[in-house]
């Protein structure tokens, strides 16, 4: 239920629970928005923080946002059929198969090294890798040649492009995760400022378009200025987008993000593709705590 103060909007999602595994989970959050910001219930913003469990065994983690199809669950035939006789990734070439359908996998994206890092050096970043979208790169394909056909389980590498040999919509690795809520630690909707009459459409051909035209390597430096990740991908989007995060950023929830903003902003001198960044950080932390 919502409540009006007059100048703003109380959405309590409180207690709310969802028992379909298409939809996200809420986690007890009060968002108070600008009358007139509008909720984007069908785009979700998805995190998982980094977890060190040993000195030899951590978890990455990942960022990754979502978008939700209302056909996403539909699946062409030979999938059913090589889902039914659990057959591997392997396996794909011999079933002759197109894809007409989603398939199962939740059109998403997210930014992922080839896993060929190697460490740094000096000023250079603490782990650098080439960078892949949705982790689509022939050494994580390698990876998942033996894992099975499904939609519902973690792979190594998801893809960029439509009408892949898996579905008709480019996916992240991780797009799983909607079937797995309890290993995701924090899900969100973007919103739209007050004012903003961009369509629905609009809104997803701008996230595409920024997905597939992101160029650069992977990278992490202890959250500095100069890397370029999963999260790093996420804040950029948002921010060329023009979309808010006031659940999480606005209401300073993620750690990396706040950590990202500090060092760009104690940086002097920065190259053009730096101060660029530091613009749309700033920007995206104005936008997500103002709504």
């Amino acid at each position: 239920m919502g409540a009006f103060d007059g100048q703003n909007v109380i959405i309590d999602i409180m207690g709310k629970t969802y028992n379909n595994p298409n939809d996200h989970y809420d986690y007890g959050i009060y968002t108070k928005v600008k009358d007139g910001a509008r909720k984007l219930d069908n785009i979700v913003l998805s995190r998982i923080f980094i977890t060190v469990k040993s000195i030899t065994q951590i978890d990455p983690g990942h960022y990754w946002i979502e978008i939700i199809h209302q056909d996403e669950d539909e699946t062409d035939e030979f999938m059913e059929k090589a889902r039914k006789d659990r057959l591997a990734e392997k396996d794909l070439p011999k079933l002759n198969g197109i894809c007409k359908k989603a398939n199962g996998f939740r059109e998403s994206y997210g930014w992922y090294p080839d896993d060929a890092v190697l460490f740094g050096s000096g000023l250079s970043n603490f782990l650098k890798g080439n960078g892949f979208l949705n982790g689509d790169c022939e050494l994580r394909k390698q990876d998942d040649m033996d894992h099975r056909l499904s939609n519902t389980e973690e792979r190594n590498a998801g893809r960029r492009e439509e009408n892949n040999d898996l579905s008709i919509r480019p996916f992240d690795a991780h797009q799983n995760g909607r079937f797995h809520p309890d290993k995701i630690d924090v899900t969100t909707n973007p919103y739209l400022l007050p004012g903003d009459s961009r369509t629905d459409e609009q809104i997803i051909a701008e996230i595409r378009d920024f997905a597939k035209s992101f160029k650069d390597v992977w990278s992490y430096n202890l959250n500095s200025f100069d890397e370029t990740n999963c999260h790093t991908f996420l804040y950029l989007l948002l921010a060329t987008c023009n979309l808010a995060d006031p659940d999480c950023i606005g209401k300073d929830l993620d750690p990396y993000f706040l950590a990202y903003k500090t060092s760009l902003n104690g940086k002097k001198n920065l190259n053009s593709k730096y101060e660029e960044r530091k613009e749309l950080i700033n920007k995206l932390s104005e936008l997500s705590k103002n709504i």
